[in-house]
């Protein structure tokens, strides 16, 4: 095989190499899981102890001491997002990870709706003041 033919093939090769990989971004790498039933998100609630602590043995850490959110599928609790910071837990043998991801993202949602109304409470609060002037 001609030098230069060769020399082209192999870096082609090693850039497909690279591409094969280099990490895909968030949205490819996301794969579907299919979960039957109804997903509830929710907010702990005090009947919930039992249930959260077994979660947590099962996933080997403490369960959560203040606020959490709680993924639900059929009624039954899989997957836990402590709001003070801790790290979640659920299942170990159910695909948990989409669930995991949606409770993230509504604690996010969450802290925002608190930021905004933060806000807006600083916003208003002289004209309230004016009126008694």
């Amino acid at each position: 095989m001609h030098p230069e033919i060769e020399r082209e093939l192999v870096a082609q090769r090693i850039e497909e190499l690279r591409r094969v990989a280099a990490p895909a971004p968030r949205e490819r790498v996301a794969r579907k899981v299919r979960i039957d039933g109804e997903v509830v998100l929710r907010g702990a609630r005090a009947g919930d102890r039992s249930s959260l602590a077994a979660l947590a043995a099962l996933d080997g850490t403490l369960p959560p001491v203040g606020p959490a959110l709680v993924a639900e599928v059929n009624g039954a609790v899989l997957a836990v997002l402590p709001l003070d910071g801790g790290r979640p837990f659920s299942d170990p043998f159910r695909h948990t990870s989409d669930l995991i991801a949606l409770l993230e993202e509504r604690a996010a949602q969450i802290a925002a709706a608190a930021r905004v109304r933060r806000h807006r409470s600083r916003l208003h609060a002289p004209a309230v003041l004016r009126r008694f002037v």
